[in-house]
């Protein structure tokens, strides 16, 4: 099996984290997203990704290079937007000869089983199968109503709660026949949610479904972003890139090179990187994610939060809740309140509350 990973858009919703970097390319615990798709598709016997690109596609080579250790051999690059069933047939020629291809959304975090889709996918001689994943509220998402076989019979897109006949939403996780490709228009703007996939229905394709409850998040937003990271934290996404895992939900995690005052706090379950310096009677934690070079003032405070690299917390400061990118300079005696998203060389002066 092969794979293509769709990291065409411009990552608008989780501003101000995108603008100067690609959604793909923002760390998570330490490492760029994509790498833990990288590692999912690894983890089951997929050697071969291609990366569907459309915006910015220079960012993505800085950040993998050539890809050739994480599996990627080739960078598909559109000319104009093509939608993600465009997307997808553009980077054909590149899964030419698999029996079948796996296609990732490539905002979502997710320990998905795809050994065990491809097995069903096999079995019911499918199209295309979905994978779905359950969620409390579905109207923000798409729902995929199936029979008791799982064969697909209906979508409903964002559907009022009244409209709400399933939990079972689709996930942006799917495998692909070779033949689907056929169905796809050439260099044209076309979607799979909303145009290939009910094309398929209407000729009577087969079309199947695949749920689970595995781990799964769309981390598009600057809250869902950094709820994931709260997830990893407390164990609820199992698999992480370079196949590590948390034994339980007491561990600290530390770089090389940290300056930790004796009379410093730290609560676990707390990532901190390398060349960070924490001060006197400061406490971090706990679920907080470090980067590197992160400078933390005495009796500063720093509680279920997410930092970039090279960042200066002042003394007194009180993080919680937040997300701040890299190069952020937080002054001292700064209240920064939870659902706070501060973009890269943000300045926060003295005594703020933002």
């Amino acid at each position: 099996m092969k794979a293509i990973i769709l990291v065409g858009g411009e990552g608008t919703r989780l501003r101000p984290l995108t603008i100067h970097r690609l959604k793909g390319t923002v760390p998570m615990v330490g490492r760029p997203f994509l790498e833990y798709q990288f590692a999912l598709l690894k983890r089951h016997g997929v050697r071969d990704i291609t990366l569907s690109i459309c915006h910015k596609p220079e960012l993505v080579r800085k950040a993998f290079g050539t890809g050739s250790r994480f599996g990627v051999k080739h960078y598909a690059t559109e000319k104009t937007p093509l939608g993600t069933a465009g997307a997808i047939k553009n980077a054909q020629k590149y899964v030419r000869g698999a029996e079948a291809v796996a296609v990732l959304n490539g905002d979502e975090l997710t320990d998905w089983d795809f050994t065990q889709m491809a097995r069903i996918h096999r079995k019911n001689k499918a199209m295309v199968t979905i994978g779905l994943s359950w969620v409390a509220d579905p109207t923000a998402y798409g729902l995929v109503l199936f029979n008791s076989r799982g064969r697909v019979q209906r979508f409903v897109e964002k559907p009022n709660m009244d409209e709400v006949k399933s939990h079972w939403i689709n996930s942006g996780l799917y495998i692909f026949d070779a033949a689907v490709f056929d169905a796809i228009p050439v260099n044209t703007n076309f979607s799979a949610e909303r145009q290939l996939f009910q094309n398929l229905l209407n000729t009577n394709e087969r079309v199947w479904a695949y749920t689970s409850r595995n781990y799964w998040k769309d981390i598009g937003t600057t809250a869902k972003y950094h709820q994931a990271h709260m997830d990893i934290l407390e164990n609820k996404m199992r698999m992480l890139p370079m196949g590590k895992t948390w034994k339980n939900n007491k561990q600290l995690r530390m770089g090389k090179n940290c300056r930790i005052h004796p009379q410093a706090m730290l609560y676990a379950p707390t990532v901190i990187g390398d060349h960070c310096a924490i001060q006197t009677d400061a406490r971090i934690g706990d679920l907080v994610v470090m980067g590197k070079n992160v400078m933390v003032g005495q009796r500063a405070i720093i509680e279920r939060s997410v930092l970039w690299d090279d960042i200066s917390i002042g003394e007194g400061a009180r993080l919680t809740g937040c997300v701040i990118a890299s190069g952020c300079k937080i002054g001292r005696y700064t209240v920064i309140r939870p659902n706070t998203v501060l973009g890269e060389n943000a300045v926060v002066p003295d005594y703020s509350q933002v």
